[in-house]
């Protein structure tokens, strides 16, 4: 019996026997459990799939993928022998990273049941389409055509269809729209309200719930910028008219159902996924360990003469990676600093790459930047977690309105905000606009040049925003526009990034009939299987 499908981490040990008590275990999920003991369980194991923590014990998620992909993070060949090797030649088949499929529609399951209470639990059912909605759209961006209109129904359709992808994001959007639409119409409604306990994300604030659909229906419309699907076009469209007067969210969009360091169950799963320690005090070797910094991360954010930022400083490195000492073929160690990895290289790789013989001494882990902020904080095991920042918010509004979206304006201020936000978030508020001055003239970075430049500019800025955090986002912003520059890995094996994943081999093997089948070289070309927002 799946309790925990329902339950926030901080109420199963209350809430559990009472289920063992008094409920027919094999009517609990279906029949007799209500939304208020839903939402908690669905929103915090959905975040967790972003985040990094999924189900099958695949570490990782879609924020790994997505700092891999990025050239973000590198595999730590200090401490592993072989890490990220897929993530670096792109040699993947059926099997790779399948949890970020299957644990997902799990999670979105979830929100569907809360979703077929109906009018009983009118703001419940809005904060389950929402949420949904934002999560459906990364299957949708990362694999194409997909199950929706016959998904989410457990045994009573173990095989469902695969759907256009166009039409799933239809279909999304109208249950943002119906979201909408019972928010205004329940949203003020005492006898609905949502109770704070049961709502990690908005303790029940249905206002906050309102700009956050907004603020995905904007996603949405941004992603459908360069489409040429008709369909596409016509949905964008429509959604620009449906936000007119509409506000955004205006604040990080934190999630914290009350996690600490009690239990693995318990802990912020950024931090589960990837912070210094296990619940148990241990070094958690296998996520922090993991990876370090990539050099072009480290390059990029010190202005490396190599990189579009050149002689730009970013002090937001400070939060985003701890220092390491020089390797110099010494224990000691050189010059204090912050140095990545090559994705892709070998210790011997490195070792020459460095100015050395094959033979000089091995690399060590503290020769290199490591994840820092959350990840290596005393509270980072109780922190929030993050679903959207309020960075994101401004460069969705200074994209639209740079692309001439009707009723959006003010493209660089969004734009200057953004940055500004991120600044704010990494603990370098007083360093924002000197920045936002020093890079006022640097194409790609700042606000300046052509309206391709400043597009370049905004997903730049999105990336360095999200680093660590939401990593997939700035993916499928980059194979959306082609931006920031995303080198591959010196090991890879194809002349690009993936335009999608392959379909899990769970379903080749349970869902046979409806699979599409997709083949590896399929990925890295556009073709009818690359998903549509793509091309």
């Amino acid at each position: 019996m799946k309790k925990y499908l329902l339950l926030s981490i901080i109420s199963l040990a209350a809430i559990s026997c009472e289920l063992d008590d008094n409920l027919n275990p094999n009517k609990v999920l279906a029949d007799q459990v209500a939304p208020n003991l839903r939402l908690s369980g669905a929103s915090t194991t959905a975040y967790a799939v972003q985040a990094g923590v999924v189900t099958s014990g695949e570490r990782g998620g879609m924020n790994l993928l997505g700092n891999a992909w990025t050239n973000t993070w590198s595999g730590n060949y200090a401490q592993f022998g072989n890490p990220f090797i897929t993530e670096s030649n792109l040699n993947f088949t059926t099997t790779y990273r399948q949890a970020i499929f299957t644990d997902m529609y799990k999670a979105v399951t979830r929100f569907q049941r809360i979703i077929d209470f109906g009018n009983q639990y009118p703001n419940y059912v809005a904060i389950a389409k929402i949420q949904k909605a934002y999560y459906m759209q990364y299957i949708v961006d990362l694999y194409g055509n997909v199950p929706y209109t016959d998904a989410f129904k457990e045994a009573n359709n173990p095989t469902p269809k695969y759907d256009k992808d166009v039409d799933v994001y239809k279909g999304l959007v109208s249950e943002l729209l119906d979201a909408k639409n019972l928010i205004g119409s329940y949203g003020t409604n005492v006898s609905f309200a949502v109770t704070a306990s049961s709502d990690p994300i908005f303790k029940g604030s249905m206002t906050k719930w309102n700009e956050f659909a907004n603020t995905v229906l904007l996603k949405f419309a941004v992603r459908l910028s360069n489409t040429t699907n008709t369909q596409g076009i016509a949905l964008r469209n429509q959604i620009i008219s449906a936000l007119s007067g509409a506000t955004f969210i205006s604040a990080d969009v934190a999630i914290n159902p009350g996690y600490s360091g009690a239990t693995t169950d318990a802990l912020n799963p950024l931090y589960n996924a990837f912070g210094i320690k296990t619940a148990a005090g241990a070094s958690n070797t296998n996520g922090y360990l993991l990876m370090t910094a990539s050099d072009h991360a480290v390059k990029v954010l010190q202005g490396d003469a190599s990189k579009i930022t050149s002689g730009i400083q970013d002090s937001r490195i400070e939060f985003l990676f701890t220092k390491g000492k020089q390797y110099n073929n010494t224990t000691a160690g050189g010059a204090t600093g912050y140095y990545g990895y090559p994705q892709g290289m070998t210790n011997d790789d490195y070792k020459v790459h460095m100015g050395y013989t094959v033979d000089a001494r091995k690399p060590l882990t503290e020769n290199f930047s490591l994840l820092a902020g959350l990840f290596t904080s005393a509270t980072g095991a109780s922190s929030n977690g993050y679903l959207m920042m309020k960075a994101e918010s401004e460069l969705l509004q200074a994209e639209a309105a740079l692309r001439g979206y009707a009723g959006f304006s003010n493209d660089q201020a969004h734009f200057n905000n953004a940055i500004t936000a991120s600044f704010t978030f990494d603990g370098k508020a007083a360093d924002a606009a000197s920045y936002i001055a020093n890079i006022s003239s640097k194409a790609k970075v700042g606000w300046t040049g052509s309206t391709e430049d400043k597009i370049a500019a905004i997903q730049y800025q999105r990336w360095v925003a999200l680093i660590n955090y939401n990593g997939i986002e700035s993916y499928i912003n980059y194979l959306r526009t082609g931006y920031p520059e995303t080198p591959l890995s010196t090991i890879s094996t194809q002349p690009n990034k993936p335009w999608r994943l392959l379909y899990p081999a769970d379903e080749y093997s349970n869902n046979s009939a409806n699979v599409p089948v997709v083949t590896q070289a399929q990925v890295f070309t556009k073709n009818e299987f690359t998903p549509f927002i793509y091309k």
